[in-house]
């Protein structure tokens, strides 16, 4: 696997805050979170599912599936770093699997983004909130990625500081939903 631009779906975590069920495979609107996800990367020739566990279901979906080659659940830079190495991808697209409502062809638009500003990193920005998984990664990131992990040093915000200007604001009216709690997800449906 190899490309310029590949979509990354994060669905790796050990979804505490729902009592270890597999966040991914929750129903949102009648569908499992993931075909939400997967929905924002269908412009991409590449698409990978980063998933720690239940691998064979998510492979189901038709996409390749890899686990962190980190052990420990180390969050969601050890399923970046792995995507890269698995994929050779000069770039990822990052969806979490548990963010919903951004437009369908968000993956595309912060691609350009990235590219007219030179940027390494683009994220969201949705109300006042700043959503660094939702964003554009590039590979020139990957040596802060694994020096940040080998450090235990995984906070997202911390990495990409030095571009968090360069988020990408979504459209007048748009909100995204983060579903990371089952009330969150409730509330939503």
């Amino acid at each position: 696997m190899s490309g310029a631009v590949t979509g990354l779906v994060l669905a790796g975590g050990l979804s505490r805050r729902f009592d270890g069920e597999d966040k991914g495979w929750r129903p949102y609107r009648g569908r499992p979170l993931i075909a939400h996800a997967l929905e924002l990367l269908a412009g991409l020739e590449q698409v990978v599912i980063s998933a720690n566990r239940n691998g064979g279901r998510y492979a189901a979906l038709g996409h390749p599936v890899v686990a962190d080659r980190r052990a420990g659940y180390m969050g969601p830079l050890s399923g970046i770093e792995t995507a890269f190495l698995e994929t050779g991808a000069d770039a990822l697209v990052v969806v979490p699997c548990d963010v919903v409502g951004a437009p369908s062809d968000w993956a595309q638009r912060l691609a350009e983004h990235a590219a007219a500003l030179d940027s390494p990193w683009v994220g969201t920005v949705s109300g006042d909130r700043l959503q660094p998984l939702l964003g554009y990664w590039s590979r020139a990131l990957l040596p802060a990625i694994s020096r940040a992990l080998d450090e235990e040093n995984l906070r997202v915000m911390r990495l990409i500081e030095p571009w968090s200007a360069n988020a990408l604001r979504l459209p007048e009216g748009m909100r995204l939903l983060n579903l990371n709690t089952p009330e969150a997800l409730a509330e939503a449906q």
